[in-house]
């Protein structure tokens, strides 16, 4: 589990004044990588290794908007994996008000870089992708 924190920035708001729905999508990215850094697969390695990560699969839900300045806290971790894929789940909390913001998930699936096709994650990553316990 991995936990990064964001202040909400004036770009990112709606003409309701508060975080658009498709930025969440940005925070769970930012989340992600964080996860896989601290996991030891920066993203040059994963380049390095020929692969890409592609998200398959998102899910948003909605529980409270979030505003301009607030501090966010997204939590990402790993909840499943097979032999090509990785799911991640993430909580958005705004701590100065007490609040769950969003709940997601994401699939991602493992890519052959050169040929564009869905392949198996090479033997030293399958470690590294084990779910997250609490």
């Amino acid at each position: 589990m991995t936990t990064t924190n964001i202040s909400v920035r004036s770009y990112e708001l709606d003409s309701f004044g508060h975080v658009n729905n498709a930025i969440y999508l940005q925070y769970f990215e930012v989340a992600r990588c964080a996860w896989l850094q601290d996991a030891g697969l920066p993203f040059p390695e994963i380049q390095r290794a020929g692969i890409q990560i592609v998200i398959a699969d998102a899910s948003i839900k909605y529980l409270s908007p979030a505003f301009f300045t607030d501090q966010l806290s997204i939590t990402c971790c790993c909840e499943s994996s097979t032999g090509a894929s990785v799911v991640f789940t993430y909580t958005v909390d705004c701590h100065s008000r007490n609040k769950r913001i969003a709940t997601g998930t994401t699939k991602g699936v493992c890519i052959d870089g050169l040929s564009g096709k869905p392949r198996r994650w090479p033997d030293s990553f399958r470690s590294i992708f084990v779910p997250d316990s609490d």
